[in-house]
């Protein structure tokens, strides 16, 4: 299995939630801020994430098999 991923997606971490937030589709420039401002809202359990100063290669990093829960 190659190292590189496609897709990260993003759930939230609540334990009873799991729901997914968004798919991010990696662009393979590990340094830049792409998702510097983004903010991700749950439907299902009401919480709001403003996502700040994340690169590509922390979610890369911090995801477990292509999940990356907040």
């Amino acid at each position: 299995m190659s190292d590189y991923q496609e897709m990260v997606e993003f759930r939230c971490r609540r334990h009873n939630c799991n729901k997914l937030l968004l798919n991010y589709y990696i662009t393979g420039v590990g340094s830049n801020l792409h998702l510097e401002g983004i903010e991700l809202k749950c439907n299902k359990c009401k919480r709001v994430l403003r996502l700040k100063k994340y690169t590509e290669q922390m979610l890369i990093e911090q995801s477990d098999n292509g999940v990356f829960k907040v």
